[in-house]
């Protein structure tokens, strides 16, 4: 069976969406190689602070970095799943498939840029017929209070656009959740591992998005416990999401479509 075919069958039989089991292996995964993990965290976190401050691509160059980590952690539950030695090298092998998330990153942030646009357009275009009308009204003054600043908004307008806004991206990020695993462990390119994402968890959107803020509740718990939690509750976090990954998707079970790995053939 190859992804298309596994695609057609998790959309027409649908397949059951593990939460208990997601959050236990996920653990157990962590448990496994606790301090791999937390190390590989630290470096990947200073990487992405580093690439962040590179001039004009540094917030593009830290979000491809930050999806190419990801993938690294999945490889790492792979091989543990697998009894596989590991090793902290292996967190970096999805840098085989750097050009392919590259794609998915750069695609994801024009999708952002589009659902950002109504939003941007009417926010500018509210702050600068306020700042006019005041101005020729004769109301603008230099030393005006934050609160007569925000008068110049159409609030009653905004709110419920940046409401709408925001669960559109979180609606994106959340269809496209394997784009980048999908992409790296089938082999594919990044319009056809984007797609099967989107079709697989459209069809369990909900508990999907049920599975995203336990997450982020579980990263809630980091940030509480003074920062250094997080050192615990990120890794975790994305070895829940490769447990839900893996058993979906069983990425061990599908056959191929090429055999080569490097991402120039697989591109061309």
């Amino acid at each position: 069976m190859n992804l298309n075919e596994k695609v057609q069958q998790l959309t027409t039989e649908g397949y059951e969406f593990k939460f208990g089991k997601y959050l236990t292996d996920g653990f157990d995964y962590f448990k496994a190689q606790a301090g791999l993990f937390i190390g590989f965290f630290v470096v990947s976190f200073i990487m992405i602070m580093v690439a962040s401050f590179i001039p004009l691509v540094g917030s593009i160059a830290s979000s491809v970095l930050s999806l190419t980590f990801l993938v690294g952690y999945y490889i790492v539950c792979s091989k543990i799943k697998q009894g596989q030695h590991v090793a902290f090298d292996d967190f970096f092998k999805s840098f085989a498939s750097i050009g392919q998330i590259t794609i998915i990153q750069l695609i994801l942030l024009g999708f952002s840029l589009v659902i950002l646009m109504p939003l941007l357009i009417f926010g500018f275009t509210t702050l600068f017929s306020g700042i006019f009308s005041t101005i020729k009204s004769g109301g603008f003054q230099e030393n005006m209070s934050n609160e007569e600043l925000i008068s110049l908004f159409n609030i009653d307008g905004l709110i419920p656009l940046f409401i709408i806004t925001f669960i559109l991206l979180m609606f994106m990020q959340t269809i496209y959740t394997f784009s980048a695993a999908i992409s790296h462990f089938f082999k594919v390119n990044a319009w056809q591992s984007m797609e099967a994402s989107r079709k697989v968890i459209q069809h369990r959107f909900f508990y999907f998005f049920g599975l995203m803020l336990i997450i982020m509740l579980i990263n809630i718990l980091g940030v509480l416990c003074l920062l250094v939690g997080l050192l615990v509750t990120i890794p975790l976090s994305y070895t829940i999401m490769y447990a839900a990954f893996d058993d979906i998707m069983q990425p061990d079970n599908i056959q191929l479509e090429s055999e080569d790995t490097s991402f120039e053939k697989r591109s061309s």
